[in-house]
């Protein structure tokens, strides 16, 4: 098992580094579809991963010379920490009130609802030649809402945040791929708080977390290196491609699940 978390981890991280979206959503999936662990267990995992793998592609992006708008970024961060907190409150709180499979019928149902509106709304604002919005006020209410949802979904919010970015801020492919993963890195921050403070409750196999911590570190750094070497517009095609297979696989589990409920 642990192997098979790892290869997994490993195709999460790299696609998340190359697209912006934090690789928590495609472990979600993939965890999700093969059964590999409760809704706790899971989210920990997610959170390793999205965390370490930030880590990387930020300091690699730094390095290469991009320039990041530090009012920006600390009211986007400052508002995904305390969405974060919010985000867990209600996933602990789901997990104590109602069973693990209908938990995650409503994780799914909710991702697969956020991708297609996601899909439509991105494609659309991509074909507006807008200035990009850098106000702090937005910022702040936008990581708020981007912490809360990725944590209580356990996706690391990537999708959502590269969408909301160029939707709302009318940022560039690449801008919102590099904003979005300081994002994660940020609202990882308080779900990795709730995981040191409760590692006695928390169920998962010990062994299956520097295999992680080396899937994130690993993808993270290949990731980067081809999302440096693709246009805007081949990050677009990536992108959509992605979507559309993650709204696919998100679907699936949703009639899983709710097969699993129901029947």
């Amino acid at each position: 098992m642990p192997l098979i978390l790892f290869g997994m981890a490993v195709i999460a991280s790299i696609i998340g580094a190359i697209t912006g979206v934090g690789g928590g959503i495609v472990l979600k999936t993939f965890y999700d579809l093969f059964d590999v662990g409760s809704v706790m267990t899971i989210s920990v995992y997610a959170t390793i991963l999205v965390f370490t793998m930030c880590v990387v592609s930020i300091l690699k992006q730094l390095k290469r010379g991009f320039k990041f708008n530090l009012p920006f970024i600390v009211a986007i961060s400052l508002g995904a920490i305390l969405g974060g907190y919010v985000g867990n409150y209600l996933l602990v709180l789901a997990t104590q009130k109602i069973p693990e499979t209908t938990v995650k019928l409503i994780q799914s149902l909710l991702l697969l609802i956020i991708l297609i509106f996601l899909i439509v709304y991105t494609k659309k604002s991509n074909t507006q030649e807008l200035a990009a919005n850098e106000n702090i006020g937005l910022a702040f209410c936008l990581g708020l809402v981007l912490g809360m949802v990725s944590i209580f979904l356990a996706i690391g919010g990537g999708p959502l945040n590269v969408s909301l970015l160029i939707i709302v801020n009318h940022f560039k492919m690449r801008q919102a791929a590099v904003y979005s993963l300081a994002t994660v890195f940020f609202s990882q921050i308080s779900k990795l708080f709730t995981i040191v403070t409760s590692i006695g409750q928390l169920h998962f196999q010990a062994s299956a977390l520097p295999l992680i911590i080396i899937a994130g570190i690993l993808g993270g750094y290949l990731g980067t290196l081809i999302n440096q070497r693709l246009s805007n517009k081949q990050l677009e095609v990536c992108y959509s491609f992605f979507m559309v297979g993650l709204c696919l696989l998100t679907g699936f589990n949703v009639i899983r699940f709710w097969g699993l409920n129901f029947f």
